[in-house]
């Protein structure tokens, strides 16, 4: 498996990021952020200075984590199509295939009467992304259409394209009242393109280490050990997890990190 990074859970600056990722001996990480700026609002120059960087340092960017579809379902098609054009530009910019994306908000509906919508919306996504060449991975997200892995899976089985799959979050699941492995794994399992790699537990909102919580990371890193080229991803939101974003900060990133690591072990996974 390849282990990868939200780098921004470590440190607003790309120089501490580098500096922690080099410790551990990460080779891999996504941006969401970077000096508190979004990914889509990053202009090019600091794009290219980005790249440039992690380059030089020998590091592989796998995902442009964007916002796209952390937006209500009743937004207009075009705006969310110019959104992932704009997104797929920069994944290229940054040489990776992925793009993260959500499943909308119902708004003023329920998660079945804006299911239609959702699906439509991010059909369009799918082609969008298609034509670039890039894949759009798919998180759930407390309370989004495809918060629950029902919804997830009727969502991705009716786009039904190889441009939109599934990146599975086991916390975001938990969130939702869902059992990770009993619930949604089985429902995700063929659509799993990536993992994020954060824990939690159903009576609170806090965040875990991988195996502290209940989100059965031992149990779906088994399930998906043949995947040797399966990225997961470190997104702890130890210290904070907010709407738009989450942070842990050096030393519970590097917890966090430690965590993981010891489960693959223990599961004799293997990992770069």
């Amino acid at each position: 498996m390849i282990i990868s990074c939200f780098s921004d859970e470590i440190d607003p600056s790309l120089d501490v990021q580098i500096k922690v990722i080099r410790e551990l001996g990460l080779t891999h990480l996504e941006i969401r952020t970077m000096d508190d700026v979004n990914v889509m609002d990053l202009s090019l120059r600091q794009i290219r200075e980005i790249r440039q960087r992690t380059d030089s340092e020998g590091l592989t960017i796998t995902c442009v984590s964007s916002p796209v579809g952390k937006e209500y379902v009743s937004c207009t098609k075009q705006s969310i199509s110019d959104k992932v054009k704009d997104a797929c530009f920069r994944a290229h910019e940054f040489g990776c295939a992925y793009v993260r994306v959500f499943s909308f908000y119902p708004g003023d509906m329920n998660r079945t009467q804006a299911l239609p919508y959702a699906v439509d919306h991010l059909r369009a996504m799918a082609d969008q992304a298609g034509k670039e060449g890039i894949v759009l991975v798919m998180e759930g997200g407390e309370k989004t259409i495809g918060g629950h892995g029902s919804f997830s899976k009727r969502i991705l089985d009716d786009v039904g394209s190889p441009f939109l799959r599934c990146a599975f979050d086991p916390a975001a699941f938990v969130s939702e009242g869902d059992d990770p492995v009993k619930d949604c794994l089985p429902l995700l399992k063929d659509y799993i393109e990536y993992v994020h790699i954060k824990d939690a537990c159903y009576d609170d909102e806090e965040r875990y280490v991988a195996g502290a919580g209940e989100g059965g990371i031992p149990v779906l890193l088994d399930a998906l050990k043949d995947r040797q080229d399966l990225i997961i991803s470190l997104e702890p939101h130890l210290s904070y997890a907010g709407r738009m974003r989450g942070f842990s900060g050096v030393e519970p990133f590097k917890r966090a990190h430690k965590a993981l690591t010891n489960i693959l072990n223990e599961l004799g996974i293997s990992y770069r």
